[in-house]
């Protein structure tokens, strides 16, 4: 009899590892190595197999990111601090063109960040390749850049960092408007230019040639000057050279800077040429701009022009004998920029000419520039609507050259102030392609001056495409019409983000997640009378309801749904959706509201998911844990972190066991969401074992789950042989899909 209570005894300790076993206990590795059954040794303790390992759900964000500032001429440097059990790190970049009243760049909206050529990066540092064939005349030298990055680990089951933002990156400027004293001394030549942010020194060259060719090095001073005096024998008196600065840093130097011309006064040039005036050409011509001066019979004169971008010197045109004193400008002519015009006079011919000084009439020379600019209409226009009164827009745009607002906040100034109060003439068509008529003209007086050089007319009729030309009300000459804008559709309507949704054909990604799908609603779509022209959509996906948000389409999307099959998909992780409404010409500016989602498991995956919260409900019952055979009979109850129960009950069934175990509106984590207020898996059914003299017998049971992931999983095609789970499957089933799925039994006992 005592023998028979010792089997019996042994048994139940087999039908406890049993069931533990089979529901969702033990490594993965026990099922190599079972459990000793010897009872002359202390017994194996089980909480140790169900108490589930702590696991990350996100990466920590790098806590610095660090950008090169005037390091190099074409490339920026970016290095962060790396991240515990980051694999790989994801780099945005934005472009800033814009600061603010304290000269700042201003950060770009994270909706402007966009993944650098090479995004995902196999350590802490990046070289970000800005300008491939640097030139002065890039514009990236008057821009700022912005970089965010996050840390990502794709073999984790866990999210993405959030980012962390730099501070503002620039490339090393060349030097802007070198000069060199042309004919004002005949001893010297002295050269100027702007001083450059983070320089070291600057080294000075002079070539023979007006491209710069067969330059040599004359000079290297600190940085704190900003000029240099090159000494001219008399020789050279006369003889023309042309200089350019190299700025340097520590860590690298400058492209070439504009070539500035410059010579020495020989004995017997003529005087300076004086009152060099611009007759035609302050925003009254849309293609050419005339200047006179004052001449002398039988002297010649040579017209040369720089402009607010180019400091380097274009030959306008060469006036023999005196004949005229006055010459038109045509070549080449650019709105929204300023022209300089200088002229000197010389007498002789090939290499007997003898220079004059150029004249006085450089942007230095202030309200007696010579200064120019064709009449331009405006630039960079956007049309909003307004939610409220969809039938009025507001309309932004750059002012023009000559405007009081031109060049605000940038390095683009005008030498006089004589501004223009100009006019603007908005016009509209019902068609891209149709008519123009004037919807409105208006004093820009009148209008609202915004940060950035820009210029606001807060309300006007909405239409649906527009162009603006600009009035000069002095002589009533107008410009080109502007390019054709339209208005920023209103935001899409209605988004919604799918939920474990079924999708037809759809593939799982790596990490056993399926794709969510995106369907929304044009804006306004529930009144004809009031829908819009879209030109598509483009998608931005975060994990946060509010920020991170980043642009996952490369082409707009030109229906009203979009399917995400993202690789990076985990499980148990809320996405967020915005979609941002595009006019035919790809411009936008109003977000949808964000919608959450996240895609469907795989039958295996659902498995794991679940099992989280039946290990940790397994991990909180007593009897199993005893370290008595006979003490693990009897029944308890535990309640779930957040709600419900479950019951345990372990009984002798002739000679085998029975045991029960019943879940009752059972959850022990939150869905996350940031609410709170829903589960991720609340459960009701059972789980039972049945087993035998030898261990061996079969599971039973269903449990069906709500929460995050509907669905059931039936355990009644389970086997246990040796007392242990080693043959049949789980059964799953996933709310929306067709059918059932069978899980291999191994896969309840990962991640123990």
């Amino acid at each position: 009899m005592k023998k028979l209570c010792r089997i019996s005894s042994r048994k139940i300790f087999f039908l406890f590892c049993l069931t533990l076993g089979i529901a969702f206990t033990s490594c993965a590795d026990w099922f190599e190595n079972k459990v000793s059954m010897d009872l002359s040794k202390k017994p194996a303790d089980l909480s140790s197999l169900v108490v589930p390992k702590e696991k990350i759900t996100q990466l920590d964000a790098p806590a610095q990111i660090y950008v090169s500032q005037s390091d190099s001429n074409s490339t920026i440097n970016i290095a962060w601090e790396p991240v515990n059990h980051a694999a790989s790190y994801y780099l945005e970049r934005a472009v800033s063109k814009v600061k603010d009243s304290s000269g700042n760049f201003l950060v770009p909206p994270e909706e402007d960040f966009e993944a650098v050529p090479l995004s995902t990066i196999y350590g802490t540092q990046y070289t970000d390749t800005i300008l491939s064939n640097p030139s002065y005349l890039n514009e990236e030298y008057d821009y700022a850049f912005f970089y965010r990055v996050a840390a990502e680990n794709q073999r984790l089951n866990c999210e993405m960092s959030t980012f962390t933002v730099s501070e503002a990156a620039y490339l090393l400027s060349p030097a802007k408007n070198v000069t060199a004293t042309a004919g004002e001394f005949d001893d010297r030549i002295e050269v100027k230019w702007n001083k450059v942010l983070n320089a070291k020194s600057y080294d000075i060259y002079r070539s023979p040639v007006s491209d710069g060719s067969s330059a040599i090095k004359i000079g290297n001073i600190p940085a704190n000057l900003n000029w240099f005096t090159n000494a001219i024998s008399e020789s050279d008196q006369g003889t023309l050279f042309y200089y350019y600065i190299i700025t340097r840093t520590t860590r690298g130097s400058s492209v070439q800077s504009p070539i500035a011309l410059g010579f020495a006064k020989k004995e017997g040039a003529p005087s300076k040429v004086t009152n060099v005036r611009i007759n035609n050409g302050r925003g009254t011509t849309t293609n050419k701009i005339t200047i006179s001066w004052d001449g002398t019979s039988g002297l010649n004169y040579e017209v040369k022009r720089f402009s607010s971008k180019d400091s380097t010197f274009t030959a306008v045109a060469t006036v023999r004998d005196g004949e005229e004193t006055i010459c038109e400008d045509t070549k080449g002519l650019k709105p929204g920029i300023f022209y300089y015009y200088k002229v000197l006079a010389f007498t002789g011919e090939d290499e007997n000419i003898i220079l004059g000084p150029l004249s006085d009439s450089g942007p230095e020379s202030g309200a007696d520039a010579a200064e120019g600019f064709i009449l331009s209409p405006p630039t960079d226009i956007s049309i909003s609507k307004n939610p409220l009164e969809p039938d009025k827009c507001s309309i932004k745009f750059l002012a023009p050259a000559g405007s009081a607002n031109c060049g605000f906040n940038t390095e683009v100034t005008k030498a006089k102030h004589d501004y223009i109060n100009y006019t603007y003439i908005i016009e509209y068509s019902d068609t891209e392609n149709g008519t123009f008529q004037t919807l409105l003209t208006i004093s820009e007086t009148s209008l609202t001056s915004r940060e950035g050089g820009y210029l606001e007319l807060p309300v006007a009729p909405t239409k649906n495409y527009y162009r603006i030309i600009t009035k000069n009300p002095d002589n009533d000459a107008m410009s080109n019409p502007s390019e054709i804008c339209a208005p920023a559709p209103f935001a899409a309507q209605n988004v919604s983000a799918s939920k474990a949704l079924y999708i037809p054909n759809a593939i799982a990604n790596a990490n056993g997640v399926f794709p969510v799908k995106l369907t929304w609603d044009p804006p306004f779509s529930s009144n004809p009378a009031n829908s819009e022209t879209i030109g598509g959509y483009h998608i931005y996906r975060s994990t946060k309801p509010d920020t991170g948000f980043k642009k996952i389409t490369e082409n707009p999307v030109t229906t009203s749904s979009y399917t995400d099959n993202c690789e990076t998909f985990k499980s148990g992780i809320f996405y967020y959706y915005k979609v941002l409404s595009l006019n035919t010409f790809g411009q936008g500016a109003n977000y949808s509201d964000s919608a959450s989602g996240y895609g469907a498991l795989t039958a295996d995956q659902y498995m794991r998911e679940y099992n989280k919260t039946v290990l940790a409900s397994q991990s909180k019952l007593k009897l199993m844990h005893k370290p008595s055979d006979l003490d693990k009979l009897g029944s308890e109850s535990i309640r779930g972190a957040i709600c419900g129960t479950l019951s345990y009950n372990a009984k002798t069934s002739g000679l085998g066991a029975r045991i029960l175990m019943h879940y009752t509106n059972y959850a022990e984590y939150y869905a996350p969401d940031g609410t709170n207020q829903n589960y991720y898996f609340f459960l009701n059914g059972d789980t039972n074992t049945s087993a035998s003299m030898d261990a061996s017998g079969t599971m039973d049971g269903t449990v069906t789950c709500e929460g995050m992931y509907p669905g059931y999983v039936r355990y009644d095609n389970l086997q246990i042989k040796g007392g242990g789970a080693a043959g049949g499957t789980y059964i799953i089933f996933r709310q929306g899909f067709p059918n059932e799925e069978h899980v291999n039994w191994k896969v309840g006992e990962e991640g123990k």
